[in-house]
């Protein structure tokens, strides 16, 4: 693919150190970047233009380490790539558990919102976490309730490390969830 004559120069600059070419990738691809990242991942603008700059830091990180010597695509392709693959792992870190006492919400694209629109379903999930029972229960409650790190857990709850509980935590999880969709099955949702 035949690059424009200003990415060209842009490029070349760019493996050449010059850090103002970083400057004139802002001007030509900060808005639309902006406006791209806000419609196809549904964030807000300062999350969007937080993403720019570190898909811009990405790539000239590239450049400059010869991960990237030429494009196969445009400068523009490149960059919206690097930023498209940040905001599915932003998106991705964000897919967690929300509860709120009696109420347990999945933000995961196994749970529907429609499954949880409903309160008495709401109660029957949060039944549900209860009976997982203990460590389960704690170890849930401490992570996506109380915001705990995976070491402050295994020093709360007396296991050897927070690979222990990152394992244990999975297991609990993926139970919770096998629970919840045999429930939801059994009342035909």
């Amino acid at each position: 693919m035949r690059l424009e004559k200003n990415e060209q120069e842009i490029f070349g600059r760019l493996k050449a150190g010059d850090e103002s070419a970083v400057i004139a990738i802002y001007d030509n691809y900060r808005r639309e970047f902006i406006q791209w990242c806000s419609n196809n991942y549904s964030t807000d603008d300062d999350v969007a233009a937080d993403l720019f700059q570190d898909s811009v830091v990405a790539l000239y990180y590239n450049i400059r380490n010869q991960r990237l010597n030429e494009l196969s695509s445009s400068l523009k392709t490149y960059l919206f790539a690097i930023g498209k693959n940040l905001a599915l792992k932003k998106l991705k870190r964000e897919a967690r558990m929300i509860v709120d006492d009696d109420v347990l919400e999945f933000n995961s694209s196994v749970f529907t919102e429609d499954i949880l629109e409903n309160s008495e379903k709401k109660k029957v999930v949060s039944e549900l976490l209860n009976e997982l029972g203990e460590p389960c229960r704690s170890i849930l409650k401490l992570f996506y309730f109380d915001r705990f790190a995976m070491d402050a857990i295994a020093t709360r709850l007396g296991y050897k490390n927070e690979h222990v509980v990152k394992s244990q935590k999975l297991r609990c999880f993926n139970h919770l969830k096998k629970m919840v969709l045999e429930r939801f099955k059994q009342d035909e949702i």
